[in-house]
């Protein structure tokens, strides 16, 4: 989940830097720091770091609840509702993937 919701960031600011007459510094920024976490989650996964993957699941989380509201500032219920969307179901897996770290799998209890 949080590979997929970084992809979608890094891809929106892509094309948004990538569009025709774009000459915004902002988006080079945007679109610096999306491609950046996008490469740190695909690393993480890599190396299989249950860690590493719960702590950038939960910054895209932030991510995408702060694109959310700026969407509902904007008025805009595509760019509110999707990212919105994202950060539940990044919480969630991030819920799912500590709680599976927190409990050992059918460990026997040692007396």
């Amino acid at each position: 989940m949080t590979l997929i919701s970084a992809g979608v960031s890094a891809g929106f600011s892509l094309a948004g830097l990538l569009r025709p007459g774009s000459d915004d510094s902002f988006a080079r920024y945007a679109a610096s720091r999306s491609v950046a976490l996008l490469l740190t989650v695909l690393i993480a996964l890599g190396i299989r770091s249950r860690m590493a993957i719960a702590f950038l699941g939960i910054a895209m989380t932030v991510v995408q609840a702060f694109d959310g509201v700026i969407g509902a500032l904007a008025h805009d219920p595509s760019k509110t509702y999707g990212p919105f969307a994202f950060a539940v179901l990044n919480a969630l897996a991030v819920g799912w993937l500590l709680r599976g770290q927190a409990s050992p799998a059918n460990d026997p209890v040692k007396s």
